[in-house]
């Protein structure tokens, strides 16, 4: 059986390798996210977790498909999604996703000031609240994740952060 600390080991490498490639080539790679569901899945097998990492592997599916048919994420987000939903089960992926989420919104902060769009960004952000009151939740035509005009910051880093916090969060604990 795999230690608790090898186990960690290996979520932070996933984790870091993830978002290597998120910032290298803006991608993340399907065979390393299915690595990680089936990781995810026999380790909290053996120890007992199956049903919650389940669980947690269909929540983080659903919510990650629902964000990519609103054009709001790609694909490859969807999947690193769901192979943490996996590997921390659903607690420890909701709070790794709840900092992922802070720090992705400071870094799109950070991108706005920097390319001193703030005019844009909030004509945008209106731009879409009409659009998703007369559409509903569809993708936007042009303001959405395939956008070649569009600030970018990978987000599989901030999801990198999340873990991390939380998983050494819960290495402290113990």
């Amino acid at each position: 059986m795999v230690s608790e600390t090898v186990w960690h080991t290996f979520v932070l490498t996933f984790a870091a390798t993830t978002a290597y490639s998120d910032v290298r080539w803006r991608k993340i790679p399907r065979g390393i996210t299915v690595l990680g569901v089936l990781a995810g899945l026999g380790f909290n097998s053996s120890h007992g977790m199956l049903l919650d990492a389940l669980l947690a592997t269909t929540v983080a599916f659903s919510i990650g498909l629902g964000l990519f048919s609103m054009g709001a994420i790609g694909g490859g987000v969807v999947k690193l999604m769901t192979a943490l939903a996996a590997m921390l089960r659903l607690q420890s992926w909701a709070a790794a996703m709840n900092v992922a989420i802070l720090i992705a919104a400071l870094m799109a902060i950070v991108q706005i000031i920097r390319f001193r769009a703030v005019r844009q960004t909030l004509n945008n952000i209106w731009q879409l609240l009409k659009h998703f009151v007369k559409s509903g939740p569809r993708a936007h035509p042009t303001l959405n994740v395939k956008s070649e005009t569009a600030l970018r910051s990978p987000f599989g880093v901030a999801v990198a952060a999340g873990t991390a916090f939380v998983v050494l969060h819960a290495v402290h604990l113990h």
